[in-house]
């Protein structure tokens, strides 16, 4: 292994100051003389700066979905007919494009410190660090792992409201507006979310997400007062999915 390789094995423990005082001394010599290697340390310092952001999950609030209706008519178009339940005309707000944005910004890095200029002979080209890309997979799998949670702990507070809506309508109809508007933002959460249930750490979630959103296609479509039977309806889907007892389960695997 040549000096460099041996170096770049080391950075990510050097970024967080976990190698001994004479490997410590060594990455610094290194470094103040090698530009390739400080390049790559200053890279693995800012994507560490990014992680270390307490607002990197932080949902905010985002009323951009104008065109949601015409996504959600491609959408069910696509959906197995045999997974799909009926109402009659059936018509919280969390997640962001700002999570999206840094999730794109940190895979861009990932690029980035993936990325090796070819060396004037070939068998000097430097190779990918093993230590890097285990602190790039630990950093995928933690996002992950907080993004599904969040779309499930999302649709596990919609269900049970739902199942406990109010008769606030006129003609004695359920009040179900806020919840449709929950499960609109929802479904633009799972749409984010369908690359990170690829993650081995999440990817028994990935059949219970798909019938969340089967779910959250219809209840999006109902009508913001909706009558006793067809809140019947959506109750009995709960319960013969397991909706509620699945995400319990899913949860506890995946925290």
């Amino acid at each position: 292994m040549n000096s460099c390789e041996n170096i770049k094995e080391m950075l990510v423990l050097h970024s967080e100051r976990a190698l001994d005082p004479e490997n410590n001394r060594r990455v610094d010599e290194h470094l103040a003389g090698c530009v390739s290697c400080r390049a790559e340390s200053e890279q693995i310092a800012r994507l560490r700066g990014w992680l270390a952001d307490p607002e990197l999950f932080e949902p905010v609030q985002d009323m951009t979905w104008q065109l949601l209706p015409e996504q959600l008519a491609q959408r069910a178009r696509t959906l197995p007919a045999t997974r799909r339940w009926v109402l009659p005309r059936l018509g919280l707000p969390r997640w962001a494009w700002s999570a999206a944005a840094v999730m794109v910004l940190v895979l861009g890095i990932v690029a980035t410190l993936r990325f090796r200029a070819p060396g004037p002979p070939p068998a000097q080209t430097v190779q990918g660090a093993t230590g890097n890309d285990a602190f790039i997979s630990r950093m995928r799998s933690a996002y992950a792992r907080e993004a599904t949670s969040d779309y499930l702990v999302g649709c596990q507070s919609l269900l049970l409201d739902l199942t406990s809506a109010e008769k606030k309508c006129t003609a004695g109809r359920y009040d179900v507006a806020l919840e449709v508007a929950r499960a609109r933002q929802l479904l633009q959460q799972k749409r984010m979310l369908d690359a990170e249930l690829n993650v081995s750490d999440v990817a028994r979630a990935r059949n219970l997400c798909d019938d969340l959103e089967c779910f959250l296609v219809n209840l999006s479509t109902a009508q913001t007062c909706e009558t006793r039977d067809a809140l019947r309806i959506m109750e009995r889907f709960i319960e013969k999915q397991q909706l509620l007892l699945r995400i319990n389960i899913i949860q506890a695997g995946i925290s």
